[in-house]
C-alpha cells in the first residue's frame, strides 16, 4: 500500500487534459441506497482520476460511474472513487476522482 505522500506524488506525475467543461454522465448510489444519475461538467482528466464541478457535493468513497459523450455507440463507462469535494466560493463543489 502506498503512502498519501507517495499519492501525491503519483498524481502529479500523469499528464492532466483540460476537458473545456465537458459534460460526463455520472451515475451513483449515496449511503441510504438511493440511486442518482445527473449531467455535469468534466473539468480535467488524466490517467489516475477526473475532477468535475457540480452543484452539490458527493461524499468521499463513493463509487461513481462515468460516460463521456453517452450518446455515442463506442462510449465505455469508467468507473472511479471520490477522493475529496471542496466547495468553490461560488457555491458549486470541487469533487475529485480516482479511477479504480
Amino acid at each position: 500500500m502506498s503512502s498519501p505522500e507517495q499519492e501525491i506524488i503519483d498524481r502529479r506525475q500523469n499528464f492532466r487534459i483540460d476537458m473545456e467543461n465537458e459534460a460526463v454522465d455520472l451515475l451513483w448510489r449515496d449511503n441510504e441506497g438511493q440511486s442518482h444519475k445527473v449531467t455535469s461538467i468534466c473539468a480535467d482528466f488524466s490517467r489516475g482520476g477526473l475532477r468535475i464541478e457540480h452543484e452539490f457535493a458527493i461524499a468521499v468513497d463513493t463509487q461513481v460511474n462515468f460516460r463521456f459523450q453517452a450518446e455515442h455507440p463506442d462510449s465505455k463507462p469508467l468507473t472511479a472513487k471520490v477522493v475529496r469535494c471542496v466547495e468553490l466560493p461560488t457555491g458549486k463543489f470541487s469533487i475529485g476522482f480516482k479511477m479504480i
